[in-house]
């Protein structure tokens, strides 16, 4: 053990009259240690809402948007995709029909109460290609491919939906929508009856509680688009991160009538939000760690006037003034030390309780009804750095007024 360590660890233990420095150093520790946590556990979260947010877009919808600007619509709706599927990086190709509708079912009490929903018009066979839909269709994903035919058109509801609207298996709704050019003086709403043969329960309550899948056929039929329409080509891509470079390659290669949006650039200032509220909230919340590092140049500067008379004398012996310095910032190390060591310790026993057991969070107010939880070990470095540096630059102060003194006057005068 080096001398100044010796030294350093000899001041840490406080003197029978001087407890309240002992008490002072947990104080200062358990700061550190709390603000420690609770930017570990709140990053992890943060993290975990970004992920969710992220797993969401791409798993329930097109990671790349194609859409045409020719008033016609999509007049080689084959061409399109086999256009598409030839492009580097895409994996799948499917067309779909979106449209805003009202959702109304039958009521045993009161009159019928209309839930607004998105109806999606997908193609059964092509659809998991582009998105995993069949894998969060319940009762069994076989019901995705029973969707067309039959005497009366089938629908898939997302689970929240139908539990607004009290429906189950077998029931039928009606979907109400407004087709062609709207005429203020003449609204033409266009109804009709569809069975419920399932639901859709993908975890993420904006989508549950708002989309109605129906096949491409009937709803080509029900919302007025000619044989081979579509509102819009979806895309996979094998690389969700590089697909805005595939867009472009898409555009080139269908020609200017034709625009490719990747997922990323669609929800971009939610996603540049969720990033700016994380680097806010660790400002924030690093402030505690500070200030438990005003704690820490409180308990050393005690320290060095409890000292003073040590000093001295090891000053007068020839201790060189880099060494006492050494000695005080070493107190303020390992403080620091500590307080990062059980912080990270117990941030880390907070994300793993919260990612087994759970914690329950209203599905109507966010967008998923657990709290997500992924820790990013660069975060998690990040935090112990800051933590130690506070701790060394709390110890800076107090280390050189210390080697500063004059052991002269202080022997003499003590």
């Amino acid at each position: 053990m080096s001398f100044a360590a010796y030294i350093a660890g000899r001041y840490l233990r406080s003197r029978r009259h001087s407890r309240f420095l002992s008490r002072g150093s947990m104080t200062a520790v358990i700061g550190i240690a709390i603000g420690v946590m609770v930017l570990n556990i709140t990053l992890a979260i943060m993290n975990g809402f970004h992920t969710e947010m992220r797993r969401s877009f791409i798993e329930n919808m097109p990671m790349l948007t194609v859409i045409t600007s020719a008033p016609e619509g999509f007049t080689d709706l084959g061409g399109v995709l086999d256009t598409m599927g030839s492009v580097p990086g895409i994996t799948g190709v499917a067309p779909y029909i979106r449209q805003d509708i009202l959702v109304t079912t039958a009521r045993t009490l009161g009159p019928p109460r209309p839930q607004a929903a998105v109806a999606w018009g997908v193609e059964p066979d092509l659809v998991d290609t582009v998105q995993p839909l069949s894998a969060h269709v319940r009762p069994e994903p076989v019901l995705l491919a029973s969707l067309g035919g039959g005497e009366v058109p089938r629908v898939l509801l997302g689970a929240e939906l139908a539990n607004n609207l009290y429906t189950q298996i077998g029931d039928t709704v009606i979907l109400t929508s407004v087709n062609g050019e709207i005429d203020l003086d003449a609204i033409d709403a266009v109804s009709g009856k569809f069975v419920v043969s399932g639901y859709v329960s993908t975890g993420m309550y904006d989508f549950d509680s708002r989309f109605v899948y129906l096949d491409l056929r009937d709803a080509r039929a029900f919302f007025a688009y000619r044989a081979g329409g579509a509102t819009l080509v979806g895309a996979a891509v094998a690389d969700p991160m590089r697909a805005d470079l595939v867009a472009d390659a898409v555009e080139d290669a269908l020609g200017p009538r034709y625009h490719a949006t990747a997922w990323m650039t669609l929800n971009q200032n939610l996603f540049h939000w969720i990033k700016l509220e994380k680097i806010i909230m660790f400002l924030l919340l690093g402030m505690i760690v500070l200030i438990a590092g005003f704690n820490i140049i409180g308990i050393l500067t005690m320290m060095v006037g409890e000292r003073r008379r040590e000093i001295g004398i090891l000053l007068a012996m020839g201790t060189p003034r880099g060494r006492i310095m050494g000695i005080f910032l070493l107190d303020g190390f390992w403080l620091g030390s500590l307080g990062v060591v059980a912080g990270s310790a117990l941030g880390l026993a907070g994300i793993w309780a919260l990612h087994t057991f759970g914690f329950k969070l209203p599905g109507d107010v966010y967008f998923i009804d657990t709290v997500p939880v992924l820790l990013q070990w660069t975060d998690f470095i990040l935090v112990a750095a800051v933590g130690m540096g506070i701790s060394l630059l709390a110890g800076i102060w107090p280390s050189w007024e210390a080697s500063n003194l004059q052991p002269m006057e202080i022997i003499r005068y003590t």
